[in-house]
């Protein structure tokens, strides 16, 4: 897997390094969590205020280590109800630490995050999978096509996932598709998982690429 080439297709960003275990351990979590009837959107709290805390609190030095910006973040934490609560979110997370020095950061943020989300719910284990996966800087956007190819190998009917999320078939096929490039941002993320050409592609669409190609 090159890591020079992670990021969007268009847009390629620096190389980074990360455990392969973390990664794999999170897709086996996130399988779970997509079998209990979760969606991506239901990690998108966890998500941000992982990178909150890490940061300490400085929503601004976040969107700058995620890469992305900082209107981003801020437009997540305007939906959670938090956009007024960040000086009160950084001074609970900064008590927390200091009440429970001996506390590993995986303990202390599952607290932290119970006190300030109420749902989905999470062990004490899955959230620190969780927090290995976030940290290897995992994409919250490749969830999405994590989801959908867990869709595809579960056998779920393309009706099925339109009801689940209200998207289209094209929609479906080009996050889908942008998996067999491992130059692409989702591609590079879940390139471990090995995604397949005939997984994405009906048996009609591959004869018509074959042909494309003999031709």
């Amino acid at each position: 897997m090159a890591l020079s080439t992670l990021g969007r297709k268009t847009k390629a960003k620096k190389a980074v390094s990360f455990s392969k275990a973390d990664l794999h351990q999170g897709f086996e979590v996130l399988n779970k969590f997509w079998e209990r009837n979760l969606l991506p959107r239901d990690l998108e709290r966890h998500y941000f205020l992982h990178w909150f805390v890490i940061y300490q609190g400085n929503i601004i030095q976040a969107a700058k280590g995620l890469q992305i910006h900082r209107n981003t973040i801020q437009g997540h934490f305007s939906q959670f109800g938090f956009s007024k609560k960040s000086v009160r979110l950084r001074h609970t997370w900064q008590k927390m630490i200091d009440s429970n020095k001996k506390a590993s950061f995986e303990t202390n943020f599952y607290q932290f995050y119970q006190k300030f989300v109420s749902s989905p719910k999470f062990s004490a284990n899955e959230n620190k999978i969780l927090i290995g996966l976030w940290q290897t800087k995992f994409s919250f956007k490749s969830l999405m096509s994590h989801y959908l190819l867990w869709t595809v190998r579960s056998q779920k009917s393309r009706e099925w996932v339109q009801k689940k999320l209200d998207y289209s078939e094209r929609h479906r096929i080009r996050l889908l598709t942008s998996l067999l490039n491992s130059n692409t941002r989702d591609g590079f993320w879940l390139s471990p998982l090995k995604p397949k050409l005939h997984e994405i592609y009906s048996p009609r669409y591959q004869n018509i690429l074959l042909k494309s190609k003999k031709g």
